[in-house]
């Protein structure tokens, strides 16, 4: 489910506009990812309800909490970093289908470690997975 979750949200930041978009859990090095910008999405929790079941459905609600990390190249300004947000990922996740989105919380910072300045957004996405029953 929760691969299923990351690759809903990057598809979607994709069909956006948004280029280089990674999961956080892809394990590649950050020296390897793009130059210019690129974005991290990953999951910092999963809360799944009781399964409902029908005849050949069962739906699985569940509720995350999704981090969204946009790394911008060095001499990037905070006003492009938040532009950037602002057009492709707030966009994209606004309008996530079949899921329900809210802006949770918002922060820039610069990371020392890679010398870059690093937006991180939390959005907190609701919905609800299908598993088809089998006919055995």
């Amino acid at each position: 489910m929760i691969n299923s979750v990351i690759k809903a949200v990057a598809s979607a930041l994709v069909s956006a506009g948004a280029e280089n978009v990674y999961s956080a859990f892809d394990a590649v090095p950050v020296e390897q990812k793009s130059r210019g910008i690129f974005t991290t999405v990953g999951i910092s929790s999963l809360e799944c309800s009781a399964p409902i079941s029908s005849a050949y459905t069962i739906f699985m609600p569940f509720k995350a909490d999704v981090a969204v990390n946009v790394t911008a190249p060095r001499g990037f300004s905070e006003k492009a970093l938040f532009d950037y947000y602002s057009s492709y990922i707030e966009t994209a996740l606004g309008r996530l289908s079949g899921l329900e989105s809210r802006l949770k919380k918002l922060s820039v910072k610069y990371d020392s470690n890679i010398n870059r300045l690093v937006l991180g957004a939390v959005f907190g996405i609701g919905g609800m997975t299908t598993i088809e029953r089998s006919g055995k």
